[in-house]
């Protein structure tokens, strides 16, 4: 794994990385410049456009919602083919816990976690479609901050190529690493929402409980659930050594 965790060193755009180089299943690593996770794409600076660039994206996949997508729309990539929208519509957890201002964000995350891994299958199972397609790789995969549709696509995805679950984890918690600071004025203003605005591992926890007590675990869950095709997915994305 890079030492950084794959972060790009981007000056406006936050939580983009690189999910390559984790150990996966069979002796194999997860290939470097294939896929990508990331916060939203809008208003990047003149440098991160350039970086963007550089990445030969062929698919860009969108687990917004169509009012975050329409309020700050993706900048413009010109390698990009194939622009996915499968919105997740997350609700306001904002405005829910000032109207729940009894019940702890920790709370409130969990049970969102849970209703991600229950009730977003149908977008999930489109997400592994498209990751199948090898013609739509170079691919990045965003929401808004990146952390928590994202953060349990990145996870499901990396289970499906046979990364361990403490590196799952691993990758999951560095969302609270590069988010940090950007939420600061909100956490100032009210400090309950703290819990809302990072990634705790109860959160993944509790997807992962919910995968495990409802559809059988991991395996059964991407095979059955999402549809996911693993042989497919660990040809396209992983490889001897760090390549």
């Amino acid at each position: 794994m890079n030492d950084n965790g794959g972060v790009l060193p981007l000056e406006r755009l936050v939580n983009v990385r690189d999910l390559g180089g984790f150990a996966a299943a069979d002796g194999r690593f997860v290939r470097r410049g294939l896929l990508y996770r990331a916060g939203e794409l809008s208003l990047p600076s003149r440098g991160d456009r350039a970086a963007l660039e550089k990445l030969a994206l062929a698919a860009i996949v969108d687990f917004r919602s169509g009012e975050e997508a329409a309020k700050n729309p993706d900048c413009a990539i010109s390698t990009v083919k194939l622009r996915a929208k499968l919105p997740i519509d997350a609700g306001n957890i904002l405005a829910l816990s000032r109207k729940e201002g009894d019940v702890p964000g920790e709370t409130l995350m969990e049970d969102l976690y849970r209703c991600l891994a229950e009730d977003a299958r149908p977008r999930y199972r489109e997400f592994f479609a498209i990751l199948a397609d090898s013609r739509n790789a170079p691919l990045l995969f965003h929401c808004s901050a990146g952390k928590d549709r994202t953060g349990l696509a990145a996870a499901l995805l990396l289970s499906a190529l046979g990364v361990g679950r403490e590196q799952v984890y691993r990758d999951y918690l560095l969302s609270a690493v590069c988010l940090e600071g950007k939420y600061q004025d909100f956490i100032e203003e009210d400090p309950g929402v703290a819990p809302l605005m990072t990634v705790k591992r109860s959160y993944l926890d509790a997807a992962f409980e919910s995968i495990d007590g409802k559809f059988g675990g991991i395996e059964r869950y991407l095979e059955a659930e999402l549809g996911a095709d693993t042989g497919r997915l660990r040809e396209l994305y992983t490889a001897r050594g760090f390549s």
